[in-house]
């Protein structure tokens, strides 16, 4: 009765690794959440490289970086030393978002951000929920 009792619960800790891990090597674009939440310009642009390397290696990429706190200087107009970066990775089909919080609470109007960038509600939510849609975390 033990022998079979672990038998099943060996099973059923295995089986959903295995299937986690049958879908890990599917053909298919990548799909990737950036998450951006610090200050850093150098951070950022090295960031920015990555995403670059991702759609050289993986053209078919769907990246989505999302950027509030700290990090919503990357989309700024008025702060980022990346502008042409971004709106190169969004001529690319790179999706960039910014917080509607930290907008609200850094005064920060849509038209302060670099053209081409969305906004959503909350930016740490958006993170959450892309990976809940399966796109894989990275942070620069």
């Amino acid at each position: 009765m033990v022998g079979t009792t672990m038998r099943y619960l060996l099973i059923m800790c295995l089986v959903p690794g295995l299937v986690g891990m049958a879908g890990a090597g599917e053909d298919g674009p990548l799909k990737v959440v950036v998450h951006v939440n610090v200050a850093d310009t150098g951070v950022q642009g090295a960031g920015l490289k990555n995403v670059a390397n991702v759609l050289k290696s993986a053209p078919d990429s769907q990246v989505e970086v999302v950027c509030h706190g700290a990090g919503i200087g990357l989309v700024e107009k008025s702060r980022t030393d990346h502008a042409e970066a971004v709106g190169s990775l969004i001529k690319q089909g790179v999706k960039f978002v910014a917080c509607e919080n930290t907008m609200r609470q850094r005064s920060i109007h849509k038209e302060d951000l670099v053209p081409g960038v969305g906004t959503v509600p909350s930016g740490a939510v958006e993170v959450i929920r892309k990976q809940r849609q399966g796109f894989a975390y990275f942070k620069p």
